[in-house]
């Protein structure tokens, strides 16, 4: 190390962070002090406030720390790679050192800047773990990057594990194949969708019952669980004019214990999860395949295993067949614009996926079908969503 740095200015940065129900966190504070004599190191002192993790958990996100250091004369900036000490975001005052040494670095310069801040990546799949069951005071929720080695279609993530995956926003053709209506809807939000639909296992550790025609096989989607079970009659029943739920629904149970907005899909995010980017008749295609679905001809006249059919493009298992699944909507005019909540009123709330006794043209992408929300059927379930910040 022949040049140095014998003055360094420095800035402070705040975390990008944004949560709607969280002060933003911020890094402040920030301190940068070459080692004398010049070592190659320098030792960078940053203070958080706010709680990144919390903002981290509301996101899905993963967070990382990130050092940097421009030199203004020489127009170049510089990403610390050999970083040591505490280099945390938790709530308080953190020290570390910078070994530019060792990446090779050194300036002429005394106009250099270094930035400390919070770098985000969004996460592809989020797990809650309900192991605790009904008298767990919380649920852990963490993410992942990737499926786990051996994937998620075993027993544990069927059962004692909820396992989400992300989805992009986008814009696609919505249908109605009883009415050919078609329109085009635009979902700017991410959300998170249930890879499985939620079982019998998952559905009696947060609730401790077991509504199901077929109880006992805990691997299979619980049905007979009205729409009011899942999200109430009061407060849930106030869609779309209200996102609350009643605090001793299925919704309400689970939003307690993860501290996250967990809830039914709207009709459009539910098609355009199922259609997984495809304009087909299913998403695997235009005809019937057996491969993908339960329903009546193969169904033996009741529910099966999750997850025992091959999975849409973007790995959601059981979109066809097997169960019904409820929707947040109200039957009506089918939804189309930027983000639809559908009708404000109704007599029935929509399913979709068709079921174990549907004939093949009610498992469609687009098949339309619904239920009084007090209603309790052998064929009808659900799966979680969580819709993000845009």
């Amino acid at each position: 190390m022949k040049k140095s740095c014998t003055s360094f200015l420095f800035a402070t940065v705040t975390a990008f962070l944004v949560v709607p129900t969280l002060a933003a966190p911020t890094i402040t504070g920030v301190t940068a002090q070459q080692r004398y004599p010049w070592n190659g190191k320098v030792d960078i002192t940053y203070t958080v406030s706010g709680d990144i993790a919390a903002s981290a958990k509301e996101l899905g996100v993963f967070t990382s720390l990130k050092v940097t250091a421009t030199d203004r004369d020489e127009g170049k900036t510089y990403t610390a790679s050999s970083l040591s000490g505490d280099t945390g975001l938790g709530n308080w005052t953190h020290k570390c050192v910078w070994d530019m040494g060792a990446q090779g670095l050194s300036f002429l310069s005394t106009n250099v800047v270094f930035s400390v801040s919070c770098e985000t990546t969004p996460a592809l799949y989020c797990v809650i773990d309900l192991s605790g069951g009904t008298n767990a005071a919380s649920y852990p929720v963490s993410y992942l990057a990737e499926p786990p080695s051996g994937g998620f279609n075993v027993d544990d993530y069927k059962m004692t594990k909820l396992v989400l995956r992300r989805i992009e926003p986008g814009s696609f053709i919505m249908g109605d194949d009883q009415t050919n209506q078609t329109h085009r809807v635009t979902l700017t939000k991410p959300f998170f969708i249930g890879v499985f639909e939620v079982t019998q296992k998952q559905y009696s550790l947060v609730t401790g019952s077991n509504p199901s025609e077929f109880a006992g096989y805990m691997s299979h989607p619980v049905e007979k669980v009205s729409y009011d079970a899942i999200r109430g009659s009061s407060d849930g029943a106030r869609w779309p004019s209200s996102g609350a739920v009643d605090s001793s629904s299925f919704m309400g149970r689970l939003r307690a214990r993860t501290g996250l907005d967990f809830d039914l899909p709207t009709e459009a995010q539910w098609e355009y999860a199922c259609r997984a980017g495809t304009t087909t008749t299913y998403s695997y295609g235009d005809s019937a395949n057996v491969a993908y679905m339960w329903y009546t001809d193969n169904s033996s006249s009741r529910t099966q295993k999750v997850g025992t059919k091959s999975p849409n493009p973007w790995g959601l298992y059981d979109m066809h067949g097997n169960v019904w699944e409820w929707c947040l909507d109200w039957r009506g005019t089918l939804a189309y614009g930027i983000n639809p909540v559908g009708s404000s009123s109704g007599s029935g709330r929509v399913l979709r996926g068709g079921s174990l006794d549907c004939p093949v043209r009610g498992c469609t992408s687009s098949h339309r079908f619904s239920y009084s929300p007090s209603i309790k059927d052998y064929d009808v379930g659900f799966r979680l969503v969580r819709t993000l910040s845009d």
